[in-house]
């Protein structure tokens, strides 16, 4: 197994010292002594069995998830030395997962692997390279779907299944999760690289050119490269994509790389777009176009809404008599007949990110003591 084989072996060492903490303090007998020294002898046989189990169980998922986990090739065209036309030429790329979906095989990786490109590759487990292109994304969530321009032969592909591994079933901070990708192209010859870490946090927020909402933090290793590849759990289950990492400093010249901070954008938002995005017509997130923050009793300290710092001009709310204006307070969305309530921006973030442009919706919103409400269909972004 790539990547960092000591974390079995701390993990070892944890067993074995909670084992030695665990036993009575020293006996005053020789007798005793050498009780205790046999019962140390057991509880280190014990936690070093353990270990073993895991490592072993570690072993078996990563021989599984690999299968599914390629490195994707963006090549553009280019001048080269001794030839008269341009050629296509790698010029950057990444990683991805194979997935399966209405009994076809597809390919998801990041938007951003996918920028610019004239064509792309990709490079599967048995090491052989083979042609893709661009189905479709969600640009505001980092989100492409890459389709095999030839059904692919000589190899059986099962592909994972994105429903049934949805990341809000359960996760936890401190869930141990596997990393699988093509970190500094590492990976070329199909063989993925694999790292091992642990779920820091939760629903984090990345904003920017790419929103990353929800995101599941983690500490596997991810480096250039392993963007658009899968974070896996200890049983083989898909949890997401890997797209960013944190950066504590940026210099110029200087790549961005590991500092033990690295998000992935969960299975369950990827879910909820892969039907537009496998079905014909562009897929498109849905846009409610209001800036809000979390409003705080002042009394209680308890969330109790998002509230309106600004509405953009091209939100479907801009349209609304009245319509909601900064200090106001959203309370609720209802979506299909389930109103779910606001207590934080952070709440109104992870609705409206899993939800398609034409989503009927019903906003409630709170001014002083009246409440307003608007139904309509959530907006293109781009229009």
């Amino acid at each position: 197994m790539n990547g960092n084989p000591s974390r079995a072996a701390c993990f070892a060492a944890v067993l074995v010292t909670a084992a030695f903490l665990w036993l009575p303090a020293d006996p005053a007998t020789a007798d005793e002594g050498a009780s205790k020294a046999a019962a140390e002898a057991e509880a280190y046989a014990d936690a070093l069995e353990r270990a073993v189990g895991i490592e072993r169980s570690l072993v078996k998922a990563v021989d599984k998830v690999r299968l599914n986990s390629v490195s994707v090739l963006n090549l553009r065209r280019a001048k080269v030395p001794g030839k008269a036309e341009p050629e296509l030429v790698r010029r950057s790329g990444g990683s991805g997962v194979i997935i399966s979906r209405k009994g076809k095989l597809w390919i998801l990786t990041n938007v951003h692997v996918t920028a610019g490109h004239h064509a792309l590759q990709v490079v599967t487990h048995d090491g052989v390279t083979r042609d893709v292109e661009l189905h479709d994304s969600i640009p505001e969530y980092d989100i492409a779907l890459l389709k095999f321009t030839s059904k692919p032969k000589r190899v059986k592909f099962r592909g994972v299944s994105v429903r049934a591994s949805n990341s809000e079933t359960g996760l936890k901070e401190g869930t141990w999760v596997i990393a699988t990708g093509n970190p500094f192209f590492l990976a070329e010859d199909g063989l993925s690289v694999t790292t091992l870490g642990v779920i820091s946090g939760m629903g984090r927020f990345l904003g920017g050119k790419y929103q990353y909402v929800g995101a599941i933090q983690h500490d596997a290793e991810v480096n250039p490269g392993n963007s658009g590849g899968p974070l896996w759990d200890l049983r083989g289950r898909f949890l997401g994509i890997n797209g960013m990492i944190a950066m504590g400093q940026r210099i110029a010249g200087v790549r961005p790389s590991n500092t033990g901070a690295a998000f992935a954008l969960p299975a369950h938002q990827v879910d909820a777009y892969l039907r537009q995005l496998i079905d014909e017509g562009d897929a498109e997130a849905g846009f409610l176009g209001v800036k809000c923050e979390t409003a705080m009793d002042r009394k209680t300290g308890k969330a109790m809404g998002a509230r309106v710092v600004g509405v953009d001009a091209r939100s479907p709310l801009a349209s609304a008599t009245p319509r909601p204006k900064k200090g106001d307070l959203i309370t609720s969305i209802t979506v299909k007949s389930s109103s779910k309530r606001i207590y934080t921006a952070r709440d109104l973030r992870e609705i409206i990110s899993v939800l398609a442009a034409g989503t009927a919706v019903t906003v409630k919103w709170k001014r002083g003591k009246r409440y307003h409400r608007w139904k309509g269909k959530l907006a293109d972004r781009k229009r």
